[in-house]
């Protein structure tokens, strides 16, 4: 009788433990299928960057060669001049020291695109202006729009450095995806549209 039960108990032990077992595995894939998943949307995050900069062989205006202090120096120079003749000179030195400087980042990158597009129109509008078959009638617009662009570089470049040099907290001019602002479909319409 003590053998039966003494087996009884242990056939009832086994069961109990591999159908705790059993029951616990599940949870555990769970967790880790929730984890997973969460890894994956830090990934797709548009809002998430870094800087993927490589700025061995930039030696200019006696700044640290980093993102920071590059970006910080054009968002505060560019904007000095009032002379429409510097707008795209200015615009074009930024731009040319892109292959020094990069950020990875879905948003990030399209406010880089952005900015890009901008110089390359005040390029084209600053072509136009110069050739002397040009309108006097037109000169009047391309200039307005040579003007209007160059106000949302400096604008934008202004909310650039608000997000990388103060992580977003700041005051802006809304123009970036990074900081979702209101006027990027004032800016992209401007940009492409036209």
């Amino acid at each position: 009788m003590k053998l039966i039960k003494l087996a009884s108990t242990g056939i009832l032990s086994i069961v109990l433990l591999t159908g705790c077992t059993n029951l616990a595995a599940p949870q555990q894939k769970e967790e880790s299928k929730v984890e997973q998943v969460k890894a994956v949307a830090e990934v797709n995050d548009p809002k998430a960057w870094k800087d993927i900069s490589t700025p061995e062989g930039f030696n200019e205006y006696g700044i640290e060669p980093t993102l920071k202090a590059w970006i910080a120096f054009h968002a505060e120079d560019v904007p000095k001049t009032t002379d429409v003749n510097e707008y795209y000179p200015r615009t074009k030195r930024l731009t040319t020291e892109y292959k020094y400087f990069r950020v990875q980042g879905d948003d990030l990158q399209k406010d880089f695109e952005n900015l890009n597009v901008l110089q390359i129109w005040m390029g084209h509008l600053e072509y136009v202006l110069s050739r002397q078959n040009t309108l006097e009638s037109d000169r009047a617009k391309f200039n307005d729009d040579l003007k209007k662009s160059f106000k949302y570089f400096t604008e934008m470049l202004h909310d650039l450095d608000i997000v990388i040099n103060y992580d977003g907290k700041g005051e802006t001019f809304g123009l970036t995806r990074q900081l979702d602002g209101n006027k990027v479909k004032e800016l992209e319409s401007y940009l492409y549209v036209n």
